[in-house]
């Protein structure tokens, strides 16, 4: 009986090896056999920047499914599509053979709102007149605007008043005849638009402030600025520059901590700044001043003693600060004529409880 079942049983085995070679044959001759597609296209642009036609160049396919990244699709073979608005769009071509072989190609589509329009701001009649420019060949039919200050406005062109000494943003969302919008946006003061020319004349500005030296776990030295003795009051010389809360340009009298007298941080421009109008703006984390602290601008190499600020006649900017008020602070300054000017700031803290941590400045210019 055993000797029966044995023979048996290896020609059963051989069977199922030979089907199985079989059926991996077949597998193999219809993969090798599959009709794949070629997915491709080029992006050629329309007469607006919102409007493309995708031009296909794929090859043996059946059907071809587009979608343009902004929940639409379309089954054409070439087709064209406006967008709505301004934007990265992943632009992807799925192409499918007879036997369902597919085959896709991205493309991304970069409609850039500072490539098609810019604001424009002028001083006119005590006001500011806001213009909504096209950069490239674009009519626009409507606008909205937020001035920035609590007011609006629907005018292609309109009228913004402005309080003196404060920064603006101004936001402009136009709209080309075909209803798409594009959307920009300008920092405006009370004499016009600006521009930020920060890094051409000052050095580490933030955010995140870098210190030239550290001193303990948490505190240093702010590095590129002119630090004083009087603010590096603390054990070990420590003082300026604070790793807490995003590494900030620092002062601070805090509970049982030496006073502050005349405590400077200070930074001379790395080069002539033009006759004109500026403004150099502050960000801080926080503040608490109950004594004196002033930002200071000045057209000498060094920022005045604390009581002189008020009364020096070549200091042509300056903020008092007191309490623990808004957080962006913003120092207005008029140069009569081309000159490096000091910026930074002076204090002193004699009571407890005192600080300020600056996260960020910046360096603004009229631009028109």
């Amino acid at each position: 009986m055993k000797k029966a079942v044995q023979p048996l049983l290896a020609f059963c085995c051989a069977c199922l090896l030979l089907a199985c070679s079989n059926n991996d044959d077949v597998v193999d001759e219809q993969i090798e056999n599959r009709q794949r597609p070629v997915a491709d296209y080029e992006v050629v642009p329309g007469d607006d920047p919102f409007t493309f036609t995708f031009n296909n160049k794929s090859q043996k396919f059946k059907s071809l499914e587009w979608r343009f990244g902004d929940d639409s699709l379309s089954y054409d073979d070439s087709p064209s599509h406006v967008y709505l608005r301004d934007g990265k769009y992943e632009v992807t071509l799925k192409a499918t053979s007879e036997d369902g072989s597919t085959a896709r190609k991205l493309i991304v589509v970069d409609i850039n709102p500072e490539k098609i329009l810019k604001i424009t701001a002028v001083p006119e009649d005590g006001k500011v007149r806001l213009k909504a420019d096209p950069l490239v060949d674009v009519t626009f039919t409507d606008a909205t605007w937020d001035f920035g200050n609590g007011k609006n406005s629907d005018e292609l062109s309109p009228l913004a008043e402005y309080v003196q000494d404060q920064l603006f943003t101004a936001t402009v969302e136009a709209t080309t005849p075909k209803g798409s919008v594009v959307k920009a946006t300008k920092l405006v003061s009370a004499y016009g638009g600006l521009k930020d020319i920060t890094f051409g004349y000052l050095l580490n500005v933030g955010p995140k402030f870098i210190a030239s030296e550290r001193v303990g776990a948490r505190w240093g030295v702010v590095a590129d600025w002119r630090v004083n003795t009087a603010v590096k009051q603390r054990e070990g010389n420590m003082g300026g520059w604070d790793e807490w809360e995003g590494n900030s340009m620092s002062m601070e009298s805090w509970g049982s901590e030496p006073d502050i007298v005349n405590g400077k941080i200070q930074q001379t421009t790395l080069e002539p700044l033009a006759a004109g109008q500026y403004y150099y703006q502050m960000k801080f984390h926080d503040f608490q001043v109950k004594d004196l602290l002033y930002n200071v601008i000045t057209t000498a190499s060094d920022i005045p003693d604390i009581d002189n600020v008020e009364k020096d006649a070549n200091v042509i900017g300056l903020t008092k600060f007191m309490g623990n008020g808004p957080l962006l602070q913003t120092t207005g300054f008029k140069l009569n004529q081309s000159g490096k000017v000091t910026i930074g700031f002076v204090s002193t803290f004699l009571q407890s409880d005192q600080n300020f941590k600056l996260t960020q400045v910046r360096l603004y210019k009229l631009d028109n």
